[in-house]
């Protein structure tokens, strides 16, 4: 027999058989054989009593496999990776609301008239049409957890549903099913790995003054679900007025696209962080709590970014436009605090830091007698010097007779 990876899912492998009419067989960890690949008519992907659609290739087949293992048991450890930057994120977030027609689809032909009325496929569609809406928090740590809770809404009614249905409905309903459990919980435990080991762009200074509002509208999305959440709990059925308050003076329009503005936003976030704190120690409900939780971690996020936006932006006085600072960081590679707060600046093989914070919070390094606002400028300062070091040289070699 001969295995074949499967590139979309490395914690599996496709087993070929030699025998004319015997299956394939999909196998996991261990080698255990967790489905097979039927060539009768085309290629399909059989797990249990499940079958997934017909395929043009074995490989497909196998992945349908691995689908609606995913879906009961979820993704494997080693896949568990956190996204390399909100991009990607977005990308496979974005599978999920798109799996909502054929869902439709699917359970008008297995419950008819009745569809909609069938509790688990209306929450799934509920569930849905929230992801959807949340897509633009995942540029934050504190979105990403927002995000992977949410989830939970989609992934629980479709799990419930796909080891619930029988006969008819279960034909037609298995795979989409699963389609969908699979890629919410990819989704689901990824942003909850990116949560804990946050790529470039989900820390520091926003990417983007676009990226500091959309922060700003996860915020209020947060404290619309937390209105909500205490209109159902009748011994806390008003929200403290300093809380709310703090929420209205949120910015409606651009909120980072210049130095007061991101510090004005700032403030007013640290406002909200500080009024949910307090609401926190007096909420009693645990519903409630998850949702005020969530406020202060969003908005003490966001501050935290805003107040790194504004340092970085105070830098550009002396390094030129934002976008030019960011563009000389691409170059390298600026790694996390070390022990002593020191972060290494690489180029390629050469360290050109180490970039280190002074008592007043500055920055400097290497060369640096006048330090900067922020680590980005800091480094971006060793960036340039190491490259017009480089220039140098090459100059002088071209000069060597």
């Amino acid at each position: 027999m001969t295995d074949r990876d499967l590139p979309a899912h490395p914690s599996f492998r496709l087993r070929l058989s030699t025998q004319v009419g015997v299956p394939h067989d999909v196998l996991g960890r261990d080698d255990e054989v967790i489905g097979h690949v039927h060539t009768a008519s085309g290629y399909r992907g059989r797990a249990g009593r499940d079958t997934g659609p017909g395929q043009y290739t074995t490989t497909a087949a196998a992945c349908d496999v691995v689908t609606f293992h995913i879906a009961v048991h979820g993704v494997p450890a080693d896949e568990q990776q956190p996204y390399t930057g909100s991009d990607e994120a977005r990308g496979d977030l974005a599978l999920v609301p798109l799996q909502r027609e054929e869902i439709v689809n699917s359970s008008a032909r297995a419950y008819h008239f009745h569809a909609l009325r069938q509790p688990q496929v209306a929450a799934i569609l509920d569930g849905l049409e929230v992801i959807r809406r949340e897509a633009t928090a995942v540029g934050t740590r504190a979105g990403c957890r927002r995000v992977a809770r949410l989830l939970d809404q989609v992934l629980s009614p479709a799990r419930t549903l796909l080891a619930e249905a029988e006969g008819e409905a279960r034909v037609w309903m298995a795979f989409p099913l699963a389609r969908l459990a699979a890629f919410a919980d990819q989704s689901r435990t990824r942003l909850l790995a990116t949560a804990e080991q946050p790529p470039a762009d989900l820390c520091g200074p926003f990417p983007s003054a676009h990226a500091a509002d959309q922060l700003v509208d996860t915020v209020r999305r947060t404290w619309h679900d937390l209105e909500h959440a205490a209109s159902t709990v009748s011994t806390l059925a008003v929200l403290p007025e300093g809380l709310r308050a703090a929420v209205d003076q949120l910015p409606d329009g651009p909120c980072a696209r210049n130095h007061n503005a991101c510090c004005t936003t700032a403030a007013m976030l640290r406002a909200v962080a500080t009024e949910a704190d307090t609401t926190a120690m007096t909420a009693d409900s645990d519903e409630l709590r998850l949702h005020v939780r969530e406020l202060v971690a969003l908005a003490t996020d966001g501050a935290e970014r805003l107040e790194a936006t504004t340092r970085l932006l105070k830098d550009t006085a002396r390094l030129g436009k934002a976008t030019e600072i960011t563009r000389d960081l691409d170059r390298a590679e600026l790694g996390p605090k070390d022990s002593a707060g020191r972060r290494s600046v690489r180029i390629e093989r050469h360290e050109v830091g180490p970039i280190t914070p002074t008592p007043a919070g500055d920055w400097t390094g290497p060369g640096i007698t006048n330090p900067y606002h922020s680590p980005e400028g800091a480094a971006a300062a060793l960036v340039r010097a190491h490259l017009a070091r480089q220039a140098a040289l090459r100059a002088a070699a071209r000069h060597i007779p």
